[in-house]
């Protein structure tokens, strides 16, 4: 992929983002007490906190009875190298990870990441680094040992839209399983990712050009609409990875007094992709998909702007953000003269 798609592709982040505004106050927000389930949630580039992820949050904690949620803290905003970004998210994410899990030890924890919010996760859990947006050289940094704390208290993560969507893993899930997203893992950082693997699902649909984009044709809505969707298909599955790991606990300790040992990557092993397969078609106006490669977003602007949230007073809000991806976008397209 060339100059021009990259810088395509950044704008389509930030424009998605800025039709989201959604009251915090509405959430179960991070309290003093420990939870039983404790959500981390990393946005999307140019999205308030908890932006989209919101819906997601309400999907996991209304069926549960002890839950809430934090948001991994870092500089998303468009006009910030795209590489700092995701250098302070991971660096944040991990020692908000690990605080979290030395003040509340019996706690199950869920991360989710969106779009750049899922590049996020990923580097947080498989390591991170690389050149992205505009060449940009992020630093590399180290991955969670799943098997200490804060990994091992891991029970569910969600990759969502994920600029690094790499295809065909035993995670995958939805009709884009088989596409690679923008940047693409490989190397020690898919294998330490693939660590992961039993608690983990990387969500993409094949017309989203962030998480697919060899896939075709192209839908910038579909990469704005996930939680619109399959904001309960995605929280059912977290609810079933903690109600498995429970079960593994009560295993565990039954096993150890009497002697026996039981092997705990059963419940992790649950979680098949197949499940999310009928999911595919409801996730996008549109199943099919094409071998052949193409380009990444190439009409954002227009795309985005159908995916508009319905209510009165979720479009006045949305039109400022409108406005303001506007002339962000055009900034771009003249620093870049593309």
């Amino acid at each position: 992929m060339g100059r021009f798609t990259y810088n395509l592709g950044l704008a389509v982040l930030a424009v998605s983002s800025a039709f989201v505004q959604t009251a915090a106050s509405e959430l179960v927000t991070r309290q003093n007490d420990c939870q039983d389930v404790h959500i981390f949630l990393a946005k999307g580039n140019n999205e308030t906190e908890p932006g989209r992820q919101a819906k997601l949050v309400d999907a996991i904690c209304s069926g549960l009875d002890s839950c809430d949620y934090e948001d991994i803290h870092f500089d998303n905003r468009y006009e910030t190298v795209f590489c700092r970004s995701l250098e302070e998210g991971a660096r944040n994410g991990k020692t908000q990870l690990t605080d979290y899990a030395e003040r509340c030890p019996d706690s199950k924890l869920v991360v989710s990441g969106y779009s750049q919010g899922a590049h996020v996760v990923g580097d947080i859990l498989g390591g991170g680094g690389g050149t992205f947006f505009q060449g940009c050289q992020q630093a590399p940094n180290e991955p969670l040992d799943p098997e200490t704390s804060p990994g091992n208290k891991i029970v569910a993560a969600l990759l969502i839209g994920d600029t690094r969507h790499t295809a065909d893993q035993s995670y995958n899930a939805l009709s884009g399983a088989a596409g690679n997203g923008l940047f693409p893992r490989n190397g020690s950082q898919l294998a330490d990712l693939n660590e992961y693997s039993g608690v983990l699902q990387s969500f993409c649909v094949a017309t989203d050009p962030i998480c697919a984009a060899d896939l075709g044709p192209e839908e910038v809505e579909t990469h704005l609409n996930y939680f619109d969707i399959s904001s309960n298909v995605f929280g059912e599955w977290v609810q079933n990875m903690v109600a498995d790991s429970n079960s593994t606990s009560t295993n565990s300790t039954t096993s150890s007094s009497t002697g026996s040992s039981t092997s705990s990557s059963s419940s992790t092993s649950s979680t098949s992709s197949s499940s999310f397969t009928t999911e595919s078609t409801s996730a996008t106006s549109t199943t099919s998909e094409s071998s052949d490669s193409s380009e990444a977003p190439v009409s954002e602007t227009g795309a985005a702007a159908s995916a508009t949230s319905s209510t009165d007073s979720d479009n006045s809000a949305a039109m400022v953000h409108i406005e303001s991806a506007v002339v962000a976008i055009a900034a771009l397209v003249a620093l870049m003269n593309i």
